[in-house]
């Protein structure tokens, strides 16, 4: 019995050389194992990093083609930052591709890696605009950083005048770069073979003979060579007027008109007509009376040496020294939607517009001031035709208002008074009140604003028998808002100020 139990301790145990030889196999095993691990990690990164360079790239391609621009910026981040700008509100409203310009998620950084790492990396070529991978040098990797998630993306203009909205044609896209070519300078001229004959195989089947028409030798004897046509004239010079046609002082007529440019007296004489009378000789400044035409010419005395010059004209009219008055207005005729609210005080000067109340779970809440537009005239001296002066101040609080109470436009009723020509000049002006979205990164484009939309009047005005207009336009604004000539901004929340101009023109 004890050597059978012998025999099976020694069946069942293990030799040191087993051991050794077991223990050696499982190393060898553990370390192709951890050399396995270790590939697929390296090939899960190369491949992360290249599909984040994909996506990177297309991107750029993207930013660039709708006017985004990345001269001189070398550095990833620098990249990065510039495909999450958004654009500027009044720049979405005309550009026809995504609203919003932003091009990747405002989270994604580039994290940099060292030179010695053994992972693939992203490098930027300034040159071809683009990432490249590489495994070498110092570069970068794509991660997500979730302490941007509330970071707000900076905003930026881009030239992108090829892809909006048209601005100035009928159609819906103004292309920059697009135009028409005009045609061709002189005849269009062809090269052709005056000894083409007819090769076709007649019927017969016999190829007709090719007929060469014999040269003309010409006139025997030599040739005169050809005779240059004779060269006309020179023309006498064109007439210039001292003082040049146009607008003067109504006190400055009849006006002493000289004629200028005169030729030598030996080659021609000066005449000057005045409306429809007859051609005059000039011997001196020429009386010309308000609203008249002044025409001259220079006649020549002989035709073999000269030709006769050009006719000029010009027209002569006044223009008052100066212009007075007061300015009155009132607004009327609102617009607005279904649930439109307003109000017309204080003499028709103060609109006031918008229910700023609103319903939160039944009760009703009070969110500030409605919206409010006035209107203070002033007076108005010693201003000519052609220049700019004041017809009174517009003031704008820029309130709160729901559920579609605003109006979108209103009219102010004009009267100015000319107490030194006896005249009462009145018009209305037709105003958008354009209520914006609200937008806390962009206070510009949150501004609501006041938009004129017919600048031109013509008016019952004649001075002197001459008509007038006058043309609008807005001007200097307080530091709550800012105008763009027709249009006058007004920050949200506050309470701005700016200028209403006129400038009377002859029509």
């Amino acid at each position: 019995m004890n050597l059978i139990l012998t025999q099976l301790r020694k069946q069942s145990g293990f030799t040191l050389v087993e051991l050794l030889l077991m223990l050696g196999i499982l190393a060898i095993l553990s370390t192709v194992s951890a050399v396995a691990v270790s590939q697929i990690g390296r090939n899960a990164q190369r491949q992360k990093t290249e599909s984040d360079v994909r996506t990177v790239n297309q991107a750029i391609a993207i930013y660039l083609s709708n006017g985004g621009a990345l001269d001189f910026l070398t550095d990833p981040n620098a990249i990065l930052t510039k495909l999450k700008t958004t654009r500027s509100k009044n720049e979405k409203t005309r550009f026809v591709g995504a609203g919003t310009g932003q091009m990747i998620d405002a989270k994604l950084v580039a994290v940099p890696i060292d030179a010695d790492s053994w992972k693939s990396r992203a490098s930027y070529d300034p040159v071809a605009k683009r990432f490249t991978i590489s495994t070498s040098n110092p570069g970068v990797e794509f991660e997500i950083d979730p302490s941007l998630v509330n970071s707000p993306p900076p905003t930026e203009w881009r030239n992108s005048g090829s892809v909006s909205y048209s601005q100035s044609t009928g159609w819906v896209w103004d292309y920059s770069y697009a135009y028409n070519t005009g045609p061709n300078s002189g005849p269009s001229t062809f090269s052709v073979n005056p000894l083409v004959t007819d090769t076709t195989i007649p019927s017969n089947g016999v190829t007709p003979p090719i007929v060469v028409p014999p040269v003309n030798p010409g006139p025997s004897g030599p040739v005169d060579p050809p005779v240059d046509p004779p060269i006309p004239p020179a023309l006498l010079p064109t007439p210039i007027f001292n003082p040049a046609g146009g607008a003067a002082l109504e006190s400055k007529f009849p006006l002493a008109v000289s004629i200028t440019n005169l030729p030598d007296s030996s080659s021609g004489t000066a005449v000057y007509q005045l409306d429809s009378g007859s051609w005059t000789p000039y011997t001196g400044p020429v009386s010309v009376s308000q609203n008249s035409t002044l025409r001259a010419q220079f006649l020549t005395i002989d035709s073999t040496k000269f030709r006769d010059g050009m006719q000029a004209n010009a027209f002569y009219y006044p223009v008052p020294e100066s212009l007075g008055g007061t300015v009155g207005a009132e607004f009327h005729s609102p617009t607005g939607g279904s649930n439109l609210v307003y109000e017309i005080t204080e003499e028709g000067t103060r609109f006031s517009h918008g229910d700023p109340l609103f319903i939160l779970d039944g009760t009703p809440i009070l969110s500030g001031d409605p919206n409010v537009v006035s209107f203070t005239s002033t007076t108005f001296s010693d201003i000519v035709p052609g220049q700019k002066f004041k017809l009174g101040d517009f003031y704008y609080h820029n309130g709160s208002t729901y559920y579609d109470s605003h109006a979108t436009g209103v009219s102010l009723h004009i009267i100015i008074e000319l107490p030194d020509r006896g005249q009462t000049l009145d018009f209305n002006i037709r105003m958008d009140l354009v209520n914006t979205p609200n937008d806390p990164d962009d206070p510009d484009a949150s501004a609501d604003f006041v938009r004129l939309t017919n600048l031109s009047q013509n008016l019952p005005l004649m001075i002197n028998g001459v008509p007038y207009k006058i043309v609008l336009e807005f001007g200097a604004t307080d530091s709550f808002g800012f105008s763009t000539g027709n249009q006058f901004h007004v920050y949200e929340g506050a309470t701005g100020q700016g200028e209403l101009l006129g400038t009377f023109l002859p029509q």
